[in-house]
């Protein structure tokens, strides 16, 4: 059904604009580039607006799509918005979208607000790539390439298959891309296990300030200790699973201080509901991972978080 929706919608359209939320992940990537490069089977000419993101995606084609030039000369006819939950997560890239003949919010966060003209959300998927896999794989023959982008999309989001988010149909669809040719060991090498210097910096400066109490893992990070460790948003994955994975830990909290006063709260947890938590803070995401971002005073934001986690485990004891 969506199949021939988007290849009507398409059809006299050149430039097919895609973006995905801000801070973009494995997932927000590899479902950008796996669509960009669907696109580019069809003749089209893909745009992809994004922020910058690690280095380390680049061995995935997809990449030469993706657009550094002004945003405010952009008029597309049609806007593939992939990976994003409302379109204030989509940053510089939501004018843009605003603009659009035609828009498509393609998603599997649960907290989607259906901000599009058509909107394609699956809550019970893995992740965007999963959702993308579904539907070009109606009207596209999937090659290496859009295999390696999308299988590297469901393997950041799902942990490595690790998730409660993994589902028979997740591996049945990883087993399909698999089967065009993945090097699935690169590729889990280089996402899952490598890590720059400067990862390893800032990851020992969070670590070595975690504090466990009462069933939360909690810890944060403030701008001069990024500007210390010259590390970036993009230098933080993982640290806040490493949190959960503490023995006695059932929920974990990593708070980061921005610029302009932002507080970027993420959370996680193994059973507790945290989008309700993320939800109170303006945020959203999934049952068990979700985030916010406020503004306000880390210390004192990170207080207020931490007293709901904890409440929330004594009411479910």
């Amino acid at each position: 059904m969506y199949e021939n929706s988007i290849l009507k919608d398409i059809e006299n359209v050149q430039n097919i604009y895609i973006a995905a939320h801000i801070n973009p992940d494995g997932d927000a990537i590899g479902s950008c580039f796996g669509f960009a490069l669907a696109m580019a089977k069809l003749k089209k000419t893909p745009v992809i607006l994004m922020d910058s993101y690690s280095e380390k995606f680049n061995i995935l084609k997809g990449r030469e799509y993706v657009y550094r030039g002004d945003h405010s000369k952009l008029a597309p006819g049609i806007f593939f918005a992939l990976d994003c939950g409302d379109t204030d997560r989509l940053g510089e890239a939501k004018s843009v979208f605003e603009k659009a003949e035609m828009t498509y919010n393609i998603d599997h966060h649960i907290s989607n607000t259906y901000f599009a003209c058509n909107n394609i959300v699956n809550g019970d998927a893995s992740s965007a790539s999963e959702v993308v896999y579904e539907i070009i794989s109606g009207f596209v023959d999937i090659d290496s390439d859009i295999a390696s982008a999308l299988y590297t999309g469901i393997l950041t989001d799902t942990g490595g298959f690790k998730h409660s988010c993994t589902s028979e149909r997740t591996h049945e669809i990883a087993g399909r891309l698999v089967a065009k040719g993945v090097d699935t060991a690169r590729l889990h090498s280089k996402f899952m296990l490598e890590h720059t210097f400067t990862e390893a910096k800032i990851f020992a400066t969070a670590i070595g300030r975690m504090s466990l109490e009462e069933g939360v893992a909690y810890t944060y990070l403030t701008k001069e200790d990024m500007d210390i460790s010259g590390a970036t948003a993009n230098d933080l994955d993982g640290i806040v699973a490493y949190l959960l994975n503490t023995e006695g830990a059932e929920l974990a909290l990593f708070a980061t201080e921005r610029d302009n006063g932002i507080i970027k709260l993420s959370f996680r947890s193994n059973e507790t509901d945290v989008n309700e938590v993320a939800s109170l803070f303006g945020g959203g995401g999934h049952k068990l991972a979700s985030g916010a971002s406020v503004k306000g005073d880390i210390k004192e934001v990170m207080a207020q978080a931490l007293k709901i986690l904890k409440d929330k485990i004594k009411n479910e004891q």
